[in-house]
This record gives structure tokens, C-alpha cells and sequence, in this order.
């Protein structure tokens, strides 16, 4: 009798957990739907205006990064190699106050008032990952 009051118990918390799972999911879905929409223009602009077409050959469209931080939104491009940019520290953004916060071998990481870049290596094609993120203390993680 204390085997099913107990296998109860947990399975009505595992029922309304997954409820209020639901609720908060949908809630911030449909609520903060049009703010994350926002985040992610300015993120696409901000690229636009910091790696330019004009002065970087980009190889692909503004995609979503993958992030280590679940909370913290980055948007990223690819660039490929050319006669002014072959190797990673030529990479970087071209307008604004930008300081180098973190570098190795593959990665260079920049960052402003505002925004945080990640310049890495593409391992699969011969160019770089540029991925643009905002600053926060979301970002302090992701080194």
C-alpha cells in the first residue's frame, strides 16, 4: 500500500511539472515571441554593418549559431579566404571600438559595449566562422 502512495506522489509532481512546462513554454512563446524576432534583426544588422559584403567575401546567409549557452542568442556567417584575409587575425569587425579579449590558435574572440564576436576556423570549408552575439553575462560562460 505505501509502494503506490509513493509511485502516486511522484507521478502526480511528474504530471504537473510537465504542465507548468507547457504553460511557461507557450506563454513565452506567444508573448516575447515579437521581442526575440527584434533580437535577431538587430543581430542580422549589426552583421551587416560590422563584416560587410563589400569588404569580406561571405559565402553563406545570417544563420543561427550553435551555442554552448541555451540563453544566449548568436547569429553567425561564413567567410571565406581571400588575398587580404588569409589568415584568422585579419578577420575582424570593421567599424566601432573593438578590443581582443581572447585568442588562440583558431579563435579569436572581440568584444564592444554591446555585442561579443567569435572569429574561428571553419573546419570542414577553408575560411572562418563569424559569430556575433550580444555582450552580456550570458557570454562570460560560453569562454
Amino acid at each position: 500500500m505505501k509502494f503506490k502512495t509513493v509511485y502516486s506522489i511522484f507521478g502526480y509532481m511528474f504530471i504537473g511539472c510537465f504542465f507548468l512546462w507547457l504553460i511557461c513554454g507557450l506563454g513565452y512563446n506567444f508573448l516575447y515571441n515579437d521581442k526575440v524576432e527584434q533580437s535577431r534583426v538587430d543581430l542580422t544588422e549589426a552583421l551587416n554593418v560590422y563584416f560587410p559584403r563589400e569588404q569580406y567575401m561571405i559565402t553563406s546567409e545570417v544563420y543561427k549559431a550553435n551555442r554552448r549557452t541555451l540563453l544566449s542568442k548568436g547569429l553567425a556567417i561564413k567567410i571565406r579566404k581571400d588575398s587580404l584575409h588569409k589568415d584568422i587575425k585579419s578577420i575582424k569587425p570593421i567599424s566601432g571600438n573593438w578590443t581582443l579579449v581572447d585568442q588562440t590558435k583558431t579563435r579569436y574572440v572581440y568584444e564592444n559595449e554591446l555585442y561579443r564576436v567569435y572569429v574561428t576556423k571553419d573546419p570542414l570549408n577553408d575560411g572562418y566562422i563569424v559569430v556575433l552575439a550580444r555582450n552580456n553575462w550570458l557570454e562570460l560562460l560560453h569562454l
